[in-house]
């Protein structure tokens, strides 16, 4: 259990951010369509366990797409859920 990630569904988004992260920078350094292999290499370098299930899906979800027309779109929903409230102020 990873500190701060404290229920199944955390578990469960935060094995399969390391999937999309391995996706995305298979992306960004040439591959246009990353394969599990890839990726299995890019998570072995920094020692994390891949899970066949989580490459599978990224793969099927992301294959064919536009990586900056996905983020833009994942950033549009990130505005409509708003932000945590600043620090206080100065005492």
């Amino acid at each position: 259990r990873r500190e701060g990630v404290t229920t199944v569904r955390d578990q469960a988004t935060f094995r399969s951010m390391k999937h999309v992260a391995a996706y995305m920078l298979a992306v960004l350094g040439g591959k246009e369509s990353p394969t599990a292999e890839d990726l299995k290499t890019i998570l072995a370098a920094v020692d994390a366990k891949a899970d066949d299930a989580c490459l599978d899906l990224v793969i099927k979800e992301l294959s064919g797409k536009d990586i900056a027309t996905v983020i833009a779109e994942g950033s549009t929903k990130l505005v409509s859920m708003g932000g945590g409230g600043g620090g206080g102020g100065m005492a």
